[in-house]
């Protein structure tokens, strides 16, 4: 398929979770990348072939540059991506922010998707799931029946989860932990990696173990990525 034949797309962030996505890009070939925007890097600095374009100040000039209005949010942390949307729909009207599916990521039919959100590699949406807005599902991780994950949520590679598991918005599973079915997971929890959770787990806390216990509270937007 010609570059000239699909929409460009302008990518904000430039971290590992940048890189990650560009390449899921480049395979679905649903996009040309045009290149980032990113406060902390040097503009005219190439990542993986694409130039840094500017920050988020610059966000409405480039789109016009560019001519194009379709943004891929690509920040790991759950509390900054939610920033970086809100930031970017305030200096910018009529952005779209398409949904990335990586070629060897299972969808089922009957799952829903919300804008902005990322299907990684080998990943797996079992069916009558409904995932939120600007959700990350990582590299090989499962949601199984009848899930619902809220917006900007992240599960990270590995992890796992039964059916009808619900999880609060901006809330981070760890890599390669296990959720089991009817489990609640709170607004803005952390379960930790390897973690096992055999009961529901509230807002705003950090569980982790086997089983899984909460270790002590956290406040929102709080870092837990290194």
């Amino acid at each position: 398929m010609s570059n000239t034949r699909i929409p460009k797309l302008l990518v904000f962030g430039s971290s590992g979770h940048a890189s990650v996505l560009t390449d899921t890009v480049e395979l679905v070939r649903s996009h040309q990348i045009v290149g980032h925007l990113d406060d902390t890097v040097p503009v005219g600095t190439v990542n993986r072939g694409y130039p840094i374009l500017g920050g988020f100040d610059d966000a409405a000039r480039i789109c016009e540059e560019q001519r194009t209005n379709e943004v891929l949010i690509a920040v790991g942390d759950n509390w900054w991506r939610r920033e970086a949307y809100l930031r970017l729909t305030a200096k910018c009207t009529g952005l779209v922010f398409p949904v990335i599916k990586h070629p060897t990521a299972i969808v089922a039919a009957s799952a829903q998707i919300g804008k902005g959100t990322v299907v990684l590699a080998g990943a797996h949406v079992g069916p009558g799931s409904k995932v939120g807005e600007f959700c990350i599902i990582n590299t090989g991780s499962s949601l199984d029946h009848d899930c619902k994950l809220h917006n900007f949520v992240s599960i990270a590679p590995g992890a796992f989860t039964g059916g009808l598991v619900g999880i609060g918005e901006c809330s981070a599973i760890g890599v390669g932990a296990s959720i089991n079915d009817r489990i609640s997971i709170g607004h803005h929890t952390v379960v930790g990696t390897g973690s096992v959770v055999v009961r529901d787990v509230p807002d705003l806390v950090i569980a982790y173990g086997n089983p899984a216990r909460v270790k002590r509270s956290r406040v929102e937007g709080e870092k837990y990525l290194g």
